[in-house]
C-alpha cells in the first residue's frame, strides 16, 4: 500500500503553524473526494488555516496543471491531537480535471496574504488582551473568543467582576504599553495543544 493511500498513517502537516506569512507552497495531493459539503482534496501539507481558535478560514486557491481552483471552505478535526489529522480543502470544481486521478501529483497552494495578516493580527490581539486582563486581574481568565474582523471579542470568567470602566482604562493602558515594547512571542510545542505566550 502506498503512503498516499495509507490514510491511517499520514496527516496533513500544518505549515501555517510555523510560518504565518508564507503565502505559497507546493504540496502533494493524497486524497480526493466529495461529501455533503462538496468536492474536496487533502494535501500532505498546507498553508491554509482552517477556521478554529476563533480565526476564520483562509482565502485562496490551488493551481494544478495550469488551472486555478478557488478554495471555498476548509474542514479540520476539532481535536488538534487527532491522528491522522487530515484537512479537507473544498474547492470550486469546474470539471476540467479529475482529481481522483491526480493522487500523488503536486499542486501550488496560494493564500490571500493580506487577509491572512488581518486574521493573524485579530487573533494575536485577542490573546494579548486576554493576557493583559489576567495580569491585572488574576481572578479573570479569557475562556472563549472570536477573532473575526468587525465582530471580535473575548469572554472572561472569574470569581469577581471589577469596575468595568476601571478595567477598560487599565487594560488599554497596559495593552498600549506592551505593544510599544514589541514583545517576543513564545510558542510551547511541548504543550498539547500548543500554547502561544506573549512575553508579559
Amino acid at each position: 500500500m502506498s503512503q498516499a493511500n495509507n490514510m491511517t498513517s499520514i496527516s496533513t502537516e500544518r505549515i501555517y503553524y510555523r510560518d504565518t506569512y508564507l503565502n505559497k507552497l507546493e504540496a502533494t495531493i493524497i486524497k480526493a473526494g466529495n461529501d455533503e459539503n462538496g468536492d474536496f482534496i487533502i494535501f500532505d501539507k498546507t498553508i491554509f488555516h482552517p477556521q478554529g481558535g476563533g480565526q476564520p478560514d483562509d482565502e485562496g486557491h490551488f493551481e494544478l496543471e495550469g488551472t486555478k481552483f478557488a478554495v471555498k471552505k476548509l474542514w479540520a478535526p476539532r481535536n488538534p491531537e487527532e491522528v491522522p489529522y487530515l484537512i479537507k480543502h473544498y474547492y470550486e470544481n469546474n470539471d476540467s480535471i479529475n482529481m481522483k486521478e491526480r493522487i500523488n501529483q503536486t499542486a501550488l497552494q496560494e493564500i490571500n496574504i493580506d487577509t491572512r495578516k488581518i486574521y493573524a493580527r485579530y487573533h494575536s490581539a485577542g490573546h494579548l488582551l486576554s493576557n493583559a486582563v489576567n495580569k491585572l486581574y488574576p481572578d479573570l481568565d479569557g475562556c472563549n473568543g472570536n477573532h473575526f474582523p468587525k465582530t471580535a471579542f473575548v469572554i472572561f470568567e472569574g470569581k469577581s467582576l471589577p469596575n468595568l470602566q476601571e478595567l477598560k482604562q487599565k487594560t488599554n493602558e497596559l495593552v498600549n504599553e506592551l505593544i510599544k515594547n514589541n514583545l517576543p512571542v513564545e510558542v510551547n510545542w511541548k504543550e498539547k495543544p500548543r500554547t502561544v505566550q506573549f512575553g508579559i
